[in-house]
């Protein structure tokens, strides 16, 4: 029985009452971040339809292009190193709860979660490579600057930060585990974590250059941007 149907025959026996469907609404509301007056306008039809079925997801380039695409929340530093505060409404609409196969719950933007979820599953699979640690959703600025991080709307993500460290090298001189992995990937002609997302159009933070050595960067790190 569909979801209308039963709610038909709910309200029809008594189940049901009208003023359950109506205390619904706001709660919902709330939960679409748009005004929770408890009255399903046209503002509340859309929020609906667009979290229902959100469109795909473009992976913009530059900051200008992700503040435009994912939004560009108010926010104010909390006092507590480089965390911040962030616009509530904001957050309560775009910031989602997504679940990783491995039954990790993880925190994303709502256009990209899906995807995230999608990827880390293949990227696991095809690598052989699957990182326990993977930290998502953290509200603070890029350190050493005054702009957000991409943390901080959601849209970027972590990976076993101490196996895959800044420059590419744990402290003894080994690989990064992703380093390792592509490595291994290459020999036995499977494809490597960091290429199944670098496809699909991530930004792996490895690429980048750290104390003048290019392609040697941030290893845990992925985002859904340029």
């Amino acid at each position: 029985m569909s979801g209308f149907k039963w709610i038909e025959a709910a309200l029809s026996d008594g189940r049901l009452m009208l003023e359950d469907l109506a205390n619904l609404v706001p709660f919902a509301q709330r939960e679409l971040g748009v005004s929770d007056d408890g009255k399903p306008g046209s503002a509340t039809l859309s929020a609906l339809s667009e979290a229902l079925d959100p469109p795909s997801v473009k992976l913009p380039r530059s900051r200008s292009e992700v503040e435009r695409y994912y939004g560009n929340p108010s926010w104010t530093k909390t006092g507590k190193g480089r965390f911040v505060d962030l616009d509530d409404a904001w957050v309560h609409k775009n910031i989602r709860s997504f679940r990783l196969h491995t039954g990790k719950r993880v925190r994303m933007h709502r256009l990209v979660g899906d995807m995230m979820v999608e990827l880390f599953e293949k990227a696991c699979d095809q690598s052989g490579y699957c990182p326990a640690s993977v930290q998502t959703y953290v509200p603070r600025v890029i350190g050493g600057t005054s702009r957000l991080s991409y943390h901080a709307i959601g849209i970027a993500f972590d990976v076993n930060p101490r196996a895959n460290p800044w420059s590419g090298r744990l402290p003894n001189g080994e690989l990064s585990e992703l380093r390792k992995n592509m490595e291994e990937c290459e020999k036995a002609g499977k494809i490597s974590f960091v290429k199944t997302m670098e496809d699909a159009g991530v930004t792996w933070g490895g690429r980048w250059s750290y104390k003048g050595k290019k392609g040697w960067g941030d290893d845990m790190h992925f985002q859904f941007a340029g």
